[in-house]
């Protein structure tokens, strides 16, 4: 439909797209031909989404290529000089570590870690939002750092609602309604949408969603009849909220 700055349609003839690398062009793009309405106080806001969602996006990528594996939280792990795992299994962050160095460490020696893919949607953020800010303000906004499930800092401001305007550097979720009992980690996949029509799920890869679902269905109970489908549940950090701390 739109995107509005302060209550006001934004004409995209009057954006400078020479400011802005390609993914976020085509990011902007999208917003403004979808039917949702896209609300900012300033142009600041919009263009600090733009950046933060191309981080989300290569953030993905790094954790991709990190060597973490998929685990539930019965068998994850993690480095312990940086992180305490708890009986849960999750990730407490150890005392004297500051939150980015151990935020980069996963992506560093990412085979001393294994994790669900709902941890792995909150690390990309967390890294995501510390490439586009800096260790310092970083560290000052989320100071005590526990990765357990959707688990995460309200600073991050993780929101979700429901739409099929999906854009890239969202979480999506595959859904799979008759998955085995037996492996309840794959009663669904979370994802983050990178570009075009690629996902990247933790455990999966980066791949189309045509992947994500034949995965999924073959993970399904025997005699199973109901496929595996990408739901309209989207999840996004709060991206005005976090412009606050951004300066360019």
């Amino acid at each position: 439909m739109m995107i509005r700055i302060n209550s006001r349609e934004l004409d995209l003839s009057t954006v400078n797209m020479a400011e802005l690398i390609p993914e976020q062009q085509r990011i902007l793009r999208l917003m403004a031909d979808y039917r949702d309405i896209y609300d900012y106080n300033s142009l600041h806001e919009l263009y600090f989404e733009l950046y933060l969602r191309v981080h989300i996006l290569r953030a993905s990528e790094g954790l991709n290529y990190s060597g973490a594996s998929f685990a539930t939280f019965t068998t994850s792990y993690c480095n312990e000089y940086v992180w305490y795992r708890t009986r849960r299994g999750g990730f407490y962050l150890r005392p004297g570590i500051p939150p980015h160095a151990a935020i980069n460490d996963i992506f560093v020696n990412g085979s001393l870690y294994a994790f669900e893919c709902a941890v792995a949607i909150i690390i990309v953020y967390y890294k995501a939002v510390l490439d586009a800010l800096g260790p310092a303000m970083f560290n000052r906004l989320f100071p005590h750092i526990y990765l357990f499930s959707w688990e995460s800092d309200r600073d991050l401001g993780l929101a979700g609602h429901v739409s099929t305007d999906y854009i890239p550097g969202d979480c999506v979720y595959f859904d799979s309604p008759d998955y085995n009992r037996a492996t309840p980690e794959w009663r669904g996949e979370n994802a983050i949408l990178m570009n075009g029509d690629l996902y990247f799920g933790h455990g999966i890869g980066i791949v189309p969603a045509r992947e994500i679902l034949d995965f999924l269905n073959s993970k399904r109970m025997p005699f199973a009849r109901r496929s595996a489908f990408l739901n309209n549940f989207i999840v996004r950090p709060d991206f005005r909220y976090l412009s606050r701390f951004y300066v360019r």
